[in-house]
């Protein structure tokens, strides 16, 4: 097991925290080295060459002597070490600063330890979402280069083969078809994890373009499923992230026109609510089965677990409202049919 480093700046400065200061490292970490110092830049530099845990506490510091440390204890956008402060004067600098009334062995264990668990839990952090962004990016960029591939030749397998029979140049339409499937998928995936880590912020969007678009995107599906797509004249204007809300359009859309059935209609809708707006995909279709009710918007952090839903869709789009300050939702609809809704507030939190 790592010992702990505590190094102790400033100690002599006041000899009831220095007291306290050991006698909560005591009782917190039990034995380990402790060493004391009165140069934040050799503090500094010894924590980067110990390894393992270290932890820096300062006695009644100057805020100069405070903001140096924090500065140096920065690498890469993360911290090193976690820094706590004991100080009677300086009241707010978003780290651990405990008052003179508070300097009691048992009560700065406490601190100690919480500061320590609390650097682990952010530098875990950190390095959780730089994988998923890692991931998001090789995803979208290393399988499309495959997937192109695998499009180029199915494109030549299909003129080679049209030259003899058409009948058998069209078997290859499914290679086209899971191949758009695939970087569907991938564009999702790769676009909701950046999303879930790296938020922009919201701008306005004419909402009127964004439903169109994703319409568009539709089209195809509804024209080969027999779907009639229809939707209202005028749209409001809303705060969003415009690619966010194309893809939760297009997810509600996709949905409805595979799931209606031929001959049927889906409309898109919204209306204004007292503090939000809900914008809605209607079908005239059957219904969703009652037994599929409980898993339509299941989360997508759980999507993992064995018995969870298997579709992505509706779990991709729920993530993206709940980023924007949105909520989603499914109704029946009393003549029969479906009625799939998001909202967006009106105000900017």
């Amino acid at each position: 097991m790592t010992m702990l480093t505590v190094h102790l700046l400033f100690s002599p400065r006041n000899v009831l925290a220095h007291t306290a200061i050991l006698e909560g490292i005591s009782r917190a970490f039990g034995p380990c080295r402790v060493e004391e110092t009165d140069s934040i830049e050799k503090a500094a530099a010894e924590a980067s060459g110990a390894g393992g845990k270290s932890l820096m506490i300062l006695v009644q510091p100057e805020m100069a002597e405070l903001q140096l440390a924090i500065k140096l204890s920065q690498e890469d956008g993360m911290a090193r070490w976690p820094v706590v402060c004991l100080s009677d004067s300086i009241q707010s600098t978003g780290l651990d600063v405990i008052p003179a009334e508070d300097w009691h062995g048992q009560l700065l264990a406490q601190v100690f330890r919480s500061a320590l668990q609390k650097h682990e839990l952010i530098r875990e952090n950190g390095r959780l979402r730089g994988d998923l962004l890692t991931i998001a990016r090789r995803i979208s960029h290393d399988l499309r280069t495959p997937l192109s591939g695998i499009f180029t030749t199915a494109e030549l397998l299909k003129e080679i083969l049209s030259e003899h029979s058409e009948e058998d140049a069209a078997l290859t339409g499914s290679l086209f078809d899971s191949t758009q499937a695939v970087l569907k998928i991938i564009e999702r995936v790769s676009q909701l994890v950046r999303a879930s880590v790296d938020h922009p912020l919201k701008e306005p969007v004419e909402m009127g373009q964004i439903a169109w678009a994703a319409r568009q995107g539709a089209e195809r599906t509804a024209m080969e499923r027999g779907t009639k797509m229809e939707e209202v004249t005028e749209w409001p204007a809303v705060e969003g992230v415009p690619a966010w809300l194309e893809v939760i359009w297009s997810s509600l859309l996709i949905n409805a026109v595979t799931h209606t059935g031929r001959g049927r209609t889906v409309k898109m809708d919204w209306r204004e609510l007292p503090e939000e707006y809900e914008f809605s995909v209607t079908d005239d279709g059957p219904g969703v089965a009652e037994a599929k009710l409980p898993n339509l918007f299941y989360p997508f952090e759980k999507l993992h677990a064995t018995h969870s839903s298997k579709g992505l869709g509706l779990s991709i789009a729920q993530r993206l409202v709940t980023l924007q300050g949105g909520r989603c939702g499914y109704e029946r609809v009393a003549e029969g049919g479906s009625r799939f809704f998001f909202t967006l507030p009106k105000t900017t939190a």
